[in-house]
């Protein structure tokens, strides 16, 4: 195991009461529980100078110092590869990603990730794990839109923090099933990883906060409907799970409850989700970003063969 440079938090007086592993966890998405978890065994995370276990309870205004383990295996390999750029600086690149194409290693991945394609065009820097620079937040496999990679570690922190703080406004377009009485509402449901598969998320009383807001664009009958999504949380999954529980899974989306014998109108081949706008100040200018990634055809074929046939 190797150990990563020494970085410095503030801990916000909004943080107070959470213990500090579950507050690292948050700030770091991108760093393992595992990775934490050695890291606190080590010694190497400290409060006020003074080295804490990971039950330590914050009492906000703390400053946090600590250098995180990371894996020896962290080899990553640059490959060339398509790359829509919708935005790029000294400081941060925003990438109109392809639907497919899995954003970081990790486990079970061996295709290149859009990490490595990144980096055969420019330096990404931070995060406490090799494996993922410069990433600040995710977009699932199947989900295409626009992405945030930091090219700095100035850059990383501050994002970090401004996605924690909700200060980052996202927007995707989705296809759901059925159609809805309201034209816009908003979904409050906690979520958290499912007790029995762990690779799907479920609403549950004990998880975190999400909140999901949605618009209707258009209904196609009462087989389909078009939605405008906006999260003012990011936690995995959030949007599928939160439709799911309104029995509107996503056009695709089979691991949240869509039956391909729904309709025959429509054959998707991934799950219909695209992150389309970002808007932002730039963590190191200050300027404000706004950013469009338009539809993908996949999604553009499905809209105009519904516009016809319904």
């Amino acid at each position: 195991m190797m150990i990563g440079d020494e970085q410095t938090i503030v801990v916000r007086e909004s943080d107070r009461g959470k213990r500090i592993d579950k507050f690292l966890s948050e700030f770091f998405q991108s760093v393992s529980r595992t990775q934490l978890k050695k890291s606190f065994d080590g010694g190497l995370i400290f409060v006020n100078g003074i080295p804490v276990p990971a039950k330590y309870v914050l009492r906000g205004g703390e400053s946090i110092v600590l250098r995180l383990i990371v894996p020896d295996d962290t080899t990553l390999n640059p490959v060339s590869m398509p790359l829509d750029i919708l935005f790029e600086d000294e400081d941060i690149i925003i990438i109109n990603k392809s639907a497919g194409i899995v954003v970081h290693a990790g486990n079970g991945t061996s295709a290149p990730t859009l990490v490595e394609g990144i980096l055969s065009h420019c330096e990404l820097k931070g995060s406490g794990n090799p494996l993922r620079p410069g990433v600040v937040h995710r977009l699932d496999k199947d989900t295409s839109g626009a992405i945030i990679f930091a090219k700095t570690d100035k850059a990383y922190l501050r994002l970090v923090k401004m996605f924690a703080t909700r200060e980052i406004k996202k927007t995707y377009q989705t296809i759901v099933c059925g159609t809805f009485t309201k034209n816009f509402g908003e979904i409050s449901l906690p979520v958290q990883r499912d007790r029995f598969v762990r690779t799907k998320m479920a609403v549950s009383a004990s998880g975190r906060e999400a909140i999901t807001r949605w618009r209707v664009v258009k209904s196609f009958g009462q087989q389909f409907t078009h939605l405008q999504v906006n999260i003012l949380t990011g936690r995995t999954h959030q949007i599928r799970v939160h439709m799911a529980n309104m029995r509107h899974p996503i056009l695709g989306d089979t691991t949240y409850g869509y039956n391909k014998n729904f309709s025959k109108l429509v054959v998707p081949s991934r799950v219909m989700l695209h992150a389309s706008e970002i808007v932002f100040n730039h963590p190191c200018t200050e300027e404000i970003i706004f950013i469009k990634a338009q539809l993908p055809l996949d999604f553009v074929e499905i809209l105009q063969v519904l516009s016809e046939k319904v």
